[in-house]
């Protein structure tokens, strides 16, 4: 068989995963599993946060979040650096929870940062409404998308600026009557696609 093209190869069955793949590896003949070859760029995880966030009116505040969801490849370190294990294509998605207290709208700029340093035309601006009284306040939920093409140890922030710092990112409690879970003030998963 090992003489035999790859065209006059019969069609393989349905694939389990536990089928050898030939490889070189610095040099050298090796094999590996087909499960093996897609956990290699199939790196994954979720974060969310439990707590309350102020921002800064005056310069971007980095987000952090204190509760892995899963992880299998990517990490958070130091609670707000996503940091990849390979170079290839990312999907990182994100929500933030917004609360107002103020009486009057404001706005909150979001945008990430790669590596320490902030990347070109990744912002986007929301509005979140004024409370409505003293006890009812003003909420919005910013919900972003974006495909990345990152270097092997490469980190993402996200950053925001409010304009003022009545708008907090806000973690609200599980419900017991209606019941219903808890309301993070951020869900993040990013996913390697290529």
């Amino acid at each position: 068989m090992a003489d035999q093209k790859i065209s006059a190869m019969p069609t393989a069955a349905t694939l389990t995963g536990a089928e050898l793949v030939p490889l070189v590896q610095s040099g050298a003949n090796v094999k590996a599993t087909l499960d093996v070859l897609r956990s290699y760029d199939n790196a994954f995880g979720a974060w969310s946060d439990t707590t309350d966030q102020t921002g800064n009116i005056s310069a971007g505040t980095v987000i952090t979040m204190d509760t892995v969801g899963v992880a299998d490849g990517i990490t958070l370190v130091s609670g707000s650096r996503i940091t990849v294990p390979n170079t290839g294509k990312y999907n990182l998605q994100f929500s933030l929870q917004f609360k107002n207290t103020n009486n009057a709208q404001e706005d909150a700029t979001i945008w990430l940062r790669v590596n320490g340093v902030d990347l070109a035309n990744s912002s986007t601006q929301y509005t979140i409404p004024a409370r409505k009284s003293a006890g009812i306040f003003g909420y919005g939920v910013a919900s972003l998308t974006f495909l990345l093409e990152l270097n092997a140890n490469d980190y993402v922030q996200m950053v925001w600026l409010p304009t003022n710092t009545t708008v907090t990112l806000e973690a609200l409690p599980a419900s017991v009557s209606p019941a219903y879970p808890a309301i993070p003030s951020v869900v993040s998963c990013m996913v390697q696609v290529a």
